[in-house]
């Protein structure tokens, strides 16, 4: 990809204390016997909308797009707790850490910068973090059914545009612009 498209989402931080408590659990997990890529704690977030390559001149629009719709939202807290997979226990290529969304506020807002940013909003919203991937379908289903997991609460007080830079490693994760939830635009 050229210098000039950048891939890019918009998401969620987590948060410091879920993040410590997650990468405690996530230590103890980790063996080799799993078969897992475990994703990196400083890049967990929970992804709203994947808007794929764009124009790297193209940003301040994106976040001005954003702006108005977290104008139209305010501040939540939701639940977190539970382990689950994609797309089956028994054919796992993602482990993901659950966030609850009772009152559909979170798919609300995901839904509305969807379509602020004219991306596909037919698709249900499924909040999750990301702990880690497959590289072959693993069958994980005792582990799951039994694995220890911190519960918690995540506050939701801004989004952020993410870019996303894949080099073959981890993927790393740049904050490009933070916007506040009802609320002006931080950059």
């Amino acid at each position: 990809m050229s210098d000039d498209r950048w891939r890019c989402f918009v998401a969620v931080p987590i948060g410091g204390a879920l993040r410590d408590n997650l990468r405690v659990a996530v230590d103890a997990w980790s063996g080799p016997e799993m078969h897992l890529r475990w994703t990196d704690p400083d890049g967990w977030h929970v992804t709203l909308a994947f808007l794929g390559p764009i124009e790297a001149a193209s940003v301040p629009q994106f976040v001005a797009r954003l702006a108005l719709v977290a104008k139209k939202h305010s501040a939540m807290s939701v639940r977190t707790g539970g382990l689950g997979a994609f797309p089956t226990p028994d054919r796992v290529r993602v482990v993901w850490y659950g966030i609850e969304d009772e009152l559909g506020r979170l798919a609300q807002l995901a839904h509305d910068i969807a379509a602020a940013l004219d991306l596909d909003a037919s698709q249900p919203f499924r909040p999750h973090l990301t702990l880690a991937r497959a590289r072959r379908p693993v069958d994980l289903r005792s582990w799951l059914a039994s694995a220890s997991v911190p519960e918690g609460v995540m506050e939701v007080d801004r989004v952020e545009l993410m870019r996303s830079h894949v080099s073959g490693r981890p993927a790393r994760y740049e904050t490009l612009a933070t916007v506040s939830l009802d609320v002006a635009v931080r950059v």
